[in-house]
């Protein structure tokens, strides 16, 4: 074995050739690097001592020795510490396990295996193309009712590719899946290396959500069936993903950061990009961070996320927001609060051009859809605090009982509302983001924080009631009507206006008369319009056929009228979704009685702009555009 000074700046253990390269920080004198076999029997002890120490970077490279298989971890004042750029752990295969009665040593490989991705290619699929799916890997398939072989890992959701695929989503994005210590396994290592982890507070929960510091660059060990934590199980994921791609199907994950630099971020975020082909990162990060990456070379065709991000656009529109003010405006205007149009109305349309807009109704840190229709309050008594924890102002509503309810009204209603949010939410310009098992009616008993538990009420439950079925259907059918439309998913915001002369705006707003808002505080109910004219390329703007869609919102209590814009002659308006019972009138083309806590579809078959009637008649319809726009 040969011993040199290394490379600082090859953070992690990395090989090259037949060299391996040993780089980490530590404001020690001395340390020690330690080097076992894959039975764990220490073989080397090498000291790394100033003379190897660039700044605070202790650096060595080895040659002379196979050190593929070896296993590695640092002693620093008599502690063994894990590296922070470690990309395995060994002792982390039991989620929710720590055995404090057995002495465990956590170990790291040297080297991954070769892993062919057999020319993967990334999907690239533009932010206003997507359709978002949320789900936490080890919840999505870990309960009984998932029908899968390996529950709660990896290879677990590859088996439910065929139900993503059928659903419609075309980016998933999975809750931590890097080695967070849910139940504290490495505490001991915090008094002698707190520049590298932050303390938790100790609570007798585990941390089932994820959402600390860890070891950001392995995955999370227990996520994989490989039994073996010895053996790379990295594999597993990088072949689910490889899949994913191969059925055009994006990867986002996220990533918690505390206090780490802006540095360790940045190495982090390219690692998981250029190794694992990861399409997109969701992070919690500063100001000063998002902007550093945001400019990055490497990523910037990565889609990045966070709460709000203010910066300039690039090239390539890769920043997106977590659109928080969608979610209150959408949740308020379905349960029928006054003044809430303007607002509605703006969210649904708003589109900025420096960023995407991650628009969702549910999220993991709140209701589902199924308990935001069901519950007027938080039921987090079994969090342990009290049920001090969580949101308070979810601006749910039960529907007229707390909780389950066998009445045929109750269980109508909210079927109908939980389809009136989604039909929001997929009619709306940006990104739509559902949260995995709201298109299935999860319910998590009416727990909008059950971030410490690992249960069944976070797990999903994938049993299929009718009326389960009859909303999964509903969805999987809305995804491909917005897929079908392009005007529903534009790259840019609409303007509410008609700049090409079409006779149309691309999007207008109509209330009790065509072309006039209906905006006061009182009033619960709009129709939108959609011009698909808008949605064609310039190569083809000389076609003058394209079709027009209706969207009627009533979040009233009571019956509506919506006003319908005068069709040509021969043209006509189809119902093409109902979110309701009741059978939609449209009368002689002009009017729609849209049934209270109702959202009806309507499109019209090809209009032309040749049949479009009168010159004098077009000046009189602008004139009245202009007007209530």
């Amino acid at each position: 074995m040969i011993v040199a000074k290394g490379n600082p700046i090859a953070m992690g253990s990395s090989k090259n050739g037949k060299n391996y390269n040993f780089a980490f920080s530590s404001e020690a004198k001395q340390i020690s690097l330690l080097i076992y076999d894959l039975k764990y029997e220490l073989k080397h002890k090498i000291i790394l001592d100033s003379t190897y120490k660039t700044g605070n970077v202790f650096a060595c490279v080895i040659s002379g020795v196979s050190m593929d298989k070896a296993l590695y971890c640092y002693e620093v004042e008599g502690i063994k510490i894990i590296d922070p750029y470690a990309k395995t752990i060994t002792g982390c295969s039991k989620f929710g396990i720590n055995d404090e009665d057995i002495e465990k040593i956590y170990l790291s490989r040297v080297c991954l295996d070769a892993f062919d991705w057999e020319g993967d290619v990334k999907p690239h699929i533009p932010y206003e193309d997507c359709i978002f799916y949320k789900l936490h890997v080890r919840g999505f398939t870990k309960s009984r009712t998932s029908g899968v072989k390996h529950k709660g890992t990896f290879a677990g959701l590859l088996e439910k590719l065929e139900y993503i695929k059928k659903l419609g989503v075309t980016t998933l994005e999975l809750m931590p899946i890097y080695e967070y210590d849910e139940v504290h396994r490495f505490s001991q290592l915090y008094k002698s290396k707190k520049e590298l982890y932050n303390p938790p507070i100790m609570i007798p929960f585990v941390n089932y959500w994820g959402y600390e510091s860890g070891f950001h660059f392995a995955p999370k060990a227990s996520f994989s069936s490989i039994a073996d934590m010895r053996s790379d199980y990295t594999i597993e994921l990088k072949n689910v993903i490889k899949t994913l791609h191969a059925n055009h199907i994006e990867v986002v994950m996220e990533l918690f950061f505390d206090k780490e630099s802006s540095n360790f971020i940045l190495d982090c975020v390219r690692y998981w990009v250029t190794q694992y082909h990861i399409d997109g990162i969701h992070l919690y990060a500063s100001n000063a961070t998002l902007e550093l990456l945001s400019k990055d070379p490497i990523l910037a065709d990565t889609k990045l996320i966070t709460t709000y991000w203010n910066g300039e656009r690039g090239l390539y529109k890769h920043m997106a927001n977590y659109n928080n003010g969608f979610t209150q405006t959408v949740r308020q205007f379905l349960k029928g609060d006054e003044n809430q149009l303007k607002q509605f109305a703006y969210v649904t349309r708003s589109n900025p051009d420096n960023s995407a807009n991650i628009n969702y109704v549910t999220n993991h840190n709140g209701f589902t859809m199924m308990d935001l229709v069901s519950f007027d309050r938080k039921h987090n008594e079994n969090n342990g605090e009290n049920n001090r924890d969580g949101e308070n102002f979810n601006h749910s509503w039960n529907c007229g009982v707390e909780g389950k309810s066998r009445k045929k009204r109750i269980i109508e209603l909210r079927q109908r509302q939980i389809k009136n949010a989604f039909t929001m939410l997929l009619t709306s310009a940006g990104t739509p983001l559902i949260l995995a098992g709201d298109e299935f009616e999860n319910s998590q008993g009416g727990n909008n924080n059950p971030y410490c538990i690992d249960g069944e009420t976070s797990w999903l439950n994938w049993k299929s009631s009718n009326e389960a079925c009859d909303i999964q259907k509903f969805v999987t059918r809305l995804i491909q009507f917005r897929k079908d439309n392009k005007i529903l998913h534009m790259k840019k915001q609409l303007l509410a206006a008609d700049p090409i002369s079409c006779g149309y705006p691309d999007v207008s707003y109509h209330g009790t008369n065509a072309w006039y808002q209906v905006m006061e505080n009182y009033n619960r109910h709009i129709g939108i319009l959609y011009c698909s004219k808008y949605a064609v390329s310039d190569c083809i703007q000389e076609n003058n056929n394209f079709e027009l869609i209706y969207v009627g919102f009533n979040s009233h209590w009571e019956w509506h009228d919506l006003a319908l814009p005068k069709l040509a002659e021969g043209n006509k308006w189809s119902v093409e979704f109902n979110t309701g019972t009741e059978k939609i009138e449209v009368i002689e083309n002009k009017l729609v009685k849209i049934p209270p806590r109702t959202t009806v579809i309507l499109k019209t078959n090809t209009l032309s702009l040749k049949e479009k009637g009168t010159s004098k008649k077009k000046k009189m319809d602008k004139k009245k555009r202009d007007k209530s726009i």
